[in-house]
């Protein structure tokens, strides 16, 4: 009777062992986001914060924006100096004018007519370097500035109102649904079914159905089964990293996520 309990429980456990094989060319993963950070060139005091954690934003939309004080009044100067510039160009081309009919009848001498196109000139020598400097500050002022690079969600907000931020300090966290995708591990023996393009089916929790998604990255390096998602029988085993990117619905993988990878079967040959 002893031994026939002992043959049944182990029977009981090669037949678990068994259900617990994963399918031919499956593999476990877990989602992950390539995270886009905004920082400002320069640092200083932050002003406001325009969104919150879990936010949509567009492509330009405002993220944060610095202390401004000192660029506004360096641009509301440059400004100036640019329209005193115009108005001493325009005086200067209206004498020029002058000159050069009364040249005509004779009426000035030639020295006075090139001291009026020289002071024309300087004037508009002038004018264009109030009007660079006039870009100058209005690019020191974007640059107080943070905007999103591209549509996305925000993942974090890392400083609040009031708090000093160093230049190219990270303030925002974006996460591009393009930037998301799933990173899994295969042993040597399946990178002869794999190839980067080919079709992946991926099977999560509360994963849309039929998502899938395309090969993007194999590694040519071995390393060990990462501890997150190793078994008893396969964590001494060396793997390949590989990655894929959903086809549709990447918003719907979250970072961190178990995800089960399958390959998907070849095309049947006409």
């Amino acid at each position: 009777m002893r031994l026939h309990s002992l043959l049944s429980a182990c029977l009981a456990a090669l037949l678990l062992t068994g259900c617990d094989e994963p399918p031919k060319d499956t593999w476990q993963g877990y989602a992950e986001g390539d995270y886009v950070r905004v920082a400002p060139i320069d640092g200083g005091l932050v002003e406001a914060i325009e969104v919150e954690r879990g936010d949509h934003v567009k492509a330009g939309d405002l993220l944060f924006r610095l202390e401004t004080a000192s660029e506004e009044a360096a641009l509301e100067g440059a400004a100036a100096t640019l329209a005193e510039a115009k108005a001493t160009l325009r005086e200067a081309e209206l004498d020029l004018q002058r000159k050069l009919e009364l040249r005509k009848q004779r009426n000035v001498a030639q020295a006075e007519l090139d001291t009026a196109r020289a002071r024309r000139d300087r004037a508009g020598a002038a004018t264009l370097t109030a009007a660079s400097a006039l870009d100058q500050a209005k690019w020191r002022l974007s640059r107080r500035e943070g905007h999103a690079p591209a549509g996305a969600i925000v993942q974090d907000v890392l400083f609040r109102e009031g708090e000093f931020v160093n230049p190219s300090q990270p303030v925002v966290s974006l996460l591009p649904p393009q930037n998301i995708k799933v990173r899994f591990f295969v042993p040597e023996a399946a990178l002869a079914h794999l190839e980067e393009g080919a079709q992946v089916h991926f099977a999560c929790s509360n994963c849309p159905k039929d998502l899938t998604g395309m090969i993007r990255f194999i590694s040519t390096q071995a390393e060990f089964t990462p501890p997150v998602i190793y078994s008893d029988r396969s964590k001494e085993k060396l793997v390949y990293m590989a990655e894929a990117t959903p086809d549709k619905e990447p918003e719907s993988l979250h970072p961190g996520q178990p995800v089960t990878v399958t390959l998907a079967a070849p095309p049947a040959a006409e």
